[in-house]
C-alpha cells in the first residue's frame, strides 16, 4: 500500500506539473521572503528595530527585484551565448584536431558527428525555453505568492482549531517552530554560501576575461544548490569556455584551478561547518532525487530536488514514526535530535 501511494503521488506530480510547479516555486519564493523578513526584523540599531510589516515589505521588494534582475540577465545572456555558440563549436573542433596532432594520432575520429551530438546551442535553447516558460507563468506564481503570504497569518489559528488540548497545542507550536528554524537556517546558509561562490567566481572570470562572466556567475549560484554534481558542472562549463575563447592554456589553468579552490573552500570546508546535520544527505540519495525530480519537472525539478529532500529529511527527523526515513536519507545516519531526542532528554532530566 505504501509503494502504491508513493507511485500515485509521483504520478500526480508528473501529470500536474503545470499546476503544481508554479505553486512550489511560489512557496520557495515565499520562504525566501520570510527568511529575509526575519533577518531584517532581527537587525538592531541601538534600541531601534524594524517593525514586522515594514520588514516584510522590504523583503518582498528585495526578493522580487532580485528575481526580476536574475531572469532578465539569464534571458539576455542565453541569447548572446546561442549566437556565438557556432563559433565556439568551430574553435573546439580546431582545438581537438590540434590535440590529436600533438599526440601523434593519424586517424582522427569523425569529430563532426561528436560535435553534432554535443550541440551546445540546443542545450542552451532548452534552458532558455525553461526560463521563458517560468516567465510566462509569472502571473499565476505571483497570485500563489500573495495567497501564501496571506495564509501565514491564519496558520496558528488552524493549529489551535485542530489541537484543542492546551499542552498539546504548546508542544505542536514548539515542534513547528523548531522545524521552521531548522529549515530557515538551511535555506539561509545555502543561499548565502551559493551567493558567495557566485560572487567570487564572477571576480575570477572577470579578471581572466571570460565571456559572459555575469551569466556564468548566476549559473554557478543556481548550480550550487545541487551538491557535488552542481559544483562539478559549475566549474567545468566556464573552464571549458576558456579553451575555445583563448589561444593559450594559461586562462584555462587559472580558471579551473581557482574555481575548484573556491568550490572546495566553500562547499567542503565552510558549508559543512555552518550546516551541521542539515545537509547530511547520502550521495546516492542526491543522485536518485536529481534523476527523479528532473524526470518529473525537468530543469526546475533538478534545482529544487535537494532543497525538497533536505526539508523532507528535517521534517521526518521530528517524528518517531518517520525518523527511520530521515536516517536512510542521511549520509552517515546522524540527523537532528527531533522529537525522539527531545523526549529522551526530558526523560533523563525527570529521572
Amino acid at each position: 500500500m505504501g509503494m502504491v501511494i508513493v507511485f500515485l503521488t509521483f504520478f500526480l506530480l508528473y501529470i500536474g506539473q503545470s499546476l503544481l510547479l508554479p505553486l512550489v516555486i511560489a512557496g520557495a519564493v515565499a520562504y525566501l521572503i520570510s527568511i529575509l523578513a526575519h533577518a531584517i526584523g532581527a537587525l538592531r540599531v541601538g534600541r531601534f528595530t524594524v517593525p514586522g510589516p515594514v520588514a516584510m515589505v522590504l523583503a518582498i521588494a528585495v526578493i522580487l527585484l532580485s528575481l526580476t534582475y536574475l531572469v532578465q540577465l539569464i534571458t539576455i545572456n542565453i541569447q548572446s551565448v546561442i549566437r556565438v555558440a557556432p563559433d565556439y563549436q568551430q574553435n573546439l573542433e580546431k582545438l581537438i584536431y590540434q590535440w590529436y596532432s600533438w599526440v601523434g594520432v593519424e586517424e582522427v575520429p569523425n569529430i563532426q558527428e561528436i560535435l553534432k551530438r554535443l550541440d551546445f546551442g540546443a542545450y542552451l535553447q532548452s534552458f532558455g525555453a525553461t526560463v521563458r516558460a517560468l516567465v510566462s507563468n509569472t502571473g499565476i506564481i505571483i497570485v500563489y505568492l500573495i495567497f501564501l503570504l496571506l495564509e501565514q497569518r491564519t496558520f496558528p489559528n488552524k493549529i489551535k482549531a485542530i489541537v484543542r488540548d492546551p499542552q498539546r497545542q504548546a508542544d505542536a507550536f514548539e515542534m513547528i517552530g523548531k522545524m521552521r528554524a531548522d529549515i530557515r537556517t538551511y535555506v539561509g546558509i545555502k543561499v548565502l554560501t551559493s551567493a558567495a561562490t557566485g560572487v567570487l567566481s564572477y571576480l575570477v572570470l572577470k579578471i581572466v576575461g571570460v565571456d559572459f562572466a555575469s551569466f556564468w556567475a548566476v549559473l554557478i549560484f543556481l548550480l550550487n544548490f545541487i551538491p557535488t554534481i552542481g559544483s562539478i558542472i559549475a566549474t567545468a562549463f566556464p573552464s571549458l569556455l576558456t579553451l575555445v575563447q583563448f589561444d593559450t592554456l594559461g586562462p584555462f589553468i587559472v580558471t579551473i584551478s581557482v574555481l575548484t579552490a573556491v568550490q572546495f573552500s566553500i562547499g567542503s570546508l565552510l558549508e559543512p561547518r555552518l550546516m551541521g546535520n542539515r545537509l547530511n544527505l547520502s550521495p546516492i540519495v542526491i543522485l536518485l532525487s536529481l534523476g527523479l525530480w528532473g524526470s518529473i519537472w525537468g530543469i526546475p525539478g533538478m534545482f529544487l530536488c535537494v532543497p525538497i529532500t533536505v526539508i523532507i529529511m528535517i521534517v521526518c527527523s521530528y517524528f518517531p514514526a518517520t525518523r527511520p526515513v530521515a536516517v536512510l536519507l542521511s549520509g552517515n545516519g546522524q540527523v537532528g535530535s527531533g522529537v525522539a531526542g527531545q523526549r529522551r532528554t526530558s526523560t533523563t532530566e525527570e529521572n
